[in-house]
């Protein structure tokens, strides 16, 4: 009997002994296969944070034409003519308008007022450089539309010239092509000439707002 009891015994320790190896193993062998999974989540983080921080760092360089758009920095008058009208449409509105530096020097905004035909007009505008896609950018807003306007340019003169292009969309004409090409004429004033495609497939004006900084 007493010999039974010990066999019994000694076959539940063995069982006992058994699943302690095999829990011991498993656990071994689930910490080896997470150890590089950890690592690999480790090794990624890791990089997500070098880029990130290589981002930044580029990111705070700001390259020369963003220091070419900053001379838009300033208090200006205005007079925008439109081009190709006549009788009361030709009369040129006139109007202020103020850039200043946001973000770091990243970006140029504008605000400007001005009286259309007798009505008070105000537009706001954003002006960039992407050193990633290497275009000029803007963003067009005026309280006479509830859209805006993203357009993309080119200058192939450091700055003094620059060629957007994007479009706007016309009731009844759906999207039309718009273009606007800023040009510095002086040291203190500079032109911005709207434009869309005419019949002949060219760009047509219809609008030119002259900038001139006040003293």
């Amino acid at each position: 009997m007493a010999e039974m009891r010990r066999r019994n015994f000694a076959g539940q320790a063995g069982i006992g002994a058994g699943l302690a190896i095999g829990l011991a193993i498993g656990l071994a062998l689930g910490n080896v296969g997470a150890r590089p999974a950890q690592a690999k989540r480790n090794t990624a983080n890791r990089a997500d944070g070098a880029a990130q921080a290589m981002g930044q760092n580029h990111a705070a360089k700001l390259s020369a034409p963003h220091e070419t758009l900053a001379k838009l920095e300033g208090h200006y008058g205005r007079v925008v003519k439109f081009v190709g009208q006549t009788g009361a449409t030709a009369k040129p509105s006139t109007g202020t308008s103020t850039f200043s530096a946001v973000l770091g020097g990243r970006f140029i905004l504008e605000r400007s007022k001005d009286v259309v035909f007798g009505r008070p007009v105000e537009g706001l505008r954003i002006y960039g450089y992407n050193d990633a896609t290497k275009q000029y950018e803007m963003a067009r807003m005026y309280t006479m539309s509830t859209g805006i306007t993203m357009m993309k340019g080119t200058s192939g003169d450091d700055g003094e010239t620059i060629e957007y292009a994007g479009e706007t969309y016309s009731t009844g004409a759906g999207d039309v092509p718009l273009y606007a090409r800023l040009h510095w004429d002086s040291e203190n004033q500079f032109t911005v000439t709207m434009s869309t495609t005419g019949k002949d497939g060219k760009q047509m004006p219809f609008q030119e707002t002259i900038y001139t900084r006040e003293k």
